[in-house]
Formats: C-alpha cells, sequence, structure tokens
C-alpha cells in the first residue's frame, strides 16, 4: 500500500507516474475514509520537506484512478501554531502543502499513529530514516526494503561524475548500472565533462561602465533560415544595447566551439 519513488528534477521534470497502490486491508473496510498521503524527503540529507494529501472521490468503488500534478517547492511545510491537533511528544503539527487548514501529526523518526504515540520496532539500516515499520527511506547509495542493499555504481572510478558533479544511480528497479551526475553551474554533459562557455566583456569607455545594466543580444545563422533571436549556448554574434539604444558588436564568428571561453572589450 505504499511506494517510493527518487525524483531527480534535471532527469525526471516532466514525467508521469503510473502507480498501483492497494489498500492496507482485504478486503477493504467499508466503513473507513481512505486518503493519500504523499511525503517527500530530501534523498542526501534524508531530511523530511513538505507532505500532500489526496482524497479518493468515489469510496465505494473497488477501484479508482487519481490523476494528479505535485509541483516541489523550495520551501518546505511549515509547523503549525494553530493547529488543533495534539500531536504528543514525539511530533509535529503540519499542515498539507496542497490543502490550506488540513492538518496531520508528522511524526518523529522511530514513532508513528495518529498523535504519534506508538514506537516503532525499526528494522532500517542505521544510516536510513525510518517513517514507520514497514517502510524506510533510503540514503542515495542503498536500495531494498530495509535499505541494506548497496548500490556501488557511483563508487566506481570509470563511472565516476568530473568536475564535482555528484553522481545518482537510476532507480534500482530499472537499471543497477546506469547513474544521472548533477553537473556544478559552469558544467554540463553525460559526466560533466563539458565545461560551459564563458563570455568576458570588458568596457574601456567610463560612461558604459557606470551604467547599472546593459541589454545582450544572441544571434544564431541557420544557413536557409529566418535568423533566432534566442540566449543559448550555440551563437554566431552578439550584440551589447545600451539604455540609449547605441549598439556595439562584442562578438562575430562562424562557428560554434565547445567550451570556448571568449574575451572581448568594447571601445568608444
Amino acid at each position: 500500500y505504499h511506494e517510493q519513488i527518487t525524483y531527480v528534477p534535471k532527469r525526471d521534470c516532466g514525467t508521469k507516474y503510473n502507480i498501483y497502490l492497494l489498500y492496507p486491508n482485504q478486503p477493504k473496510n467499508s466503513s473507513t475514509n481512505y486518503s493519500i498521503h504523499i511525503d517527500i524527503f530530501d534523498k542526501i540529507s534524508l531530511k523530511y520537506l513538505a507532505s500532500w494529501y489526496l482524497s479518493i472521490p468515489f469510496q465505494f468503488l473497488p477501484v479508482n484512478r487519481i490523476a494528479t500534478q505535485i509541483f516541489i517547492q523550495n520551501k518546505k511545510s511549515m509547523i503549525s501554531k494553530l493547529c488543533p491537533l495534539y500531536c504528543g511528544e514525539h511530533g509535529h503539527c503540519v499542515e498539507y502543502i496542497n490543502q490550506k487548514f488540513l492538518y496531520f501529526c508528522q511524526c518523529n523518526e522511530g514513532y508513528s499513529g495518529v498523535q504519534c504515540n506508538i514506537k516503532q520496532n525499526c528494522s532500517c539500516s542505521s544510516d536510513s530514516y525510518c517513517l514507520t515499520s514497514s517502510i524506510c527511506v533510503c540514503p542515495i547509495n542503498k536500495f531494498g526494503s530495509k535499505c541494506y542493499l548497496k548500490n556501488s555504481i557511483c563508487q566506481t572510478s570509470k563511472n565516476s561524475c568530473q568536475n564535482n558533479g555528484f553522481c545518482i544511480p537510476v532507480d534500482d528497479r530499472m537499471s543497477l548500472n546506469k547513474f544521472t551526475c548533477l553537473c556544478t553551474e559552469n558544467f554540463y554533459g553525460k559526466r560533466c565533462e563539458n565545461r560551459k562557455n564563458q563570455i568576458d566583456i570588458k568596457f574601456d569607455d567610463d560612461k558604459i561602465s557606470m551604467m547599472s545594466f546593459v541589454f545582450i543580444h544572441f544571434i544564431t545563422a541557420i544557413e536557409n533560415d529566418n535568423h533566432q533571436l534566442s540566449i543559448t549556448q550555440s551563437f554566431h554574434i552578439l550584440f551589447i544595447e545600451l539604455t540609449n539604444r547605441t549598439y556595439y558588436l562584442g562578438v562575430l564568428r562562424e562557428k560554434f566551439i565547445e567550451s570556448e571561453h571568449i574575451q572581448t572589450r568594447i571601445l568608444p
């Protein structure tokens, strides 16, 4: 009756997931009002971030199909001071991130229950997060129901990410031999092996240097097609526009060069 997904925005943004959830009791209790509760954790630090609540509209049906979109925000669920729930010593009251004025008790690790008063007999690995007695949140390099299985794909020298990129194994249900590299700001590529193009512009005119901002126009010339005006890694012409509608030619080149460091000076 539960499922886990490792979500990487760089890799999985826009991905649709089809998940089948069973009722915890078979047959289901017709007098119980069921719902779906979604928790999100930071996979690296294993810190709790937020929760979503999804209602099941037709409780009388044996099967329901529910479609929803989850927007993962930078902010985490806030502990509510106005919560009407009593969560005891081992939990705190949290508002669902998608439902205002709907609260639940987020229990501390090792505790569960509506009021977080049930001590769990956790058998998860010591470096994982024990959500309930049957749900373990594994660290980035572990998998399995209790997080005792180790994925070593990121530790092998031939598969490591370059230039301080962070290696994340692909979901173990898909492959044990694939990984994703999260690159630092100045690098890209499957293993962060490519450096992003860098452009340094120096203004020799003091009047230009004192301006609070300028406009940069990138132009890509495509053979037998109209010119494209865009901001992209691949470009042929770079114009600089000042606030007084004065234009300067910053860069002019015929071909795009990978990982190029361009240095140019703007003369009055």
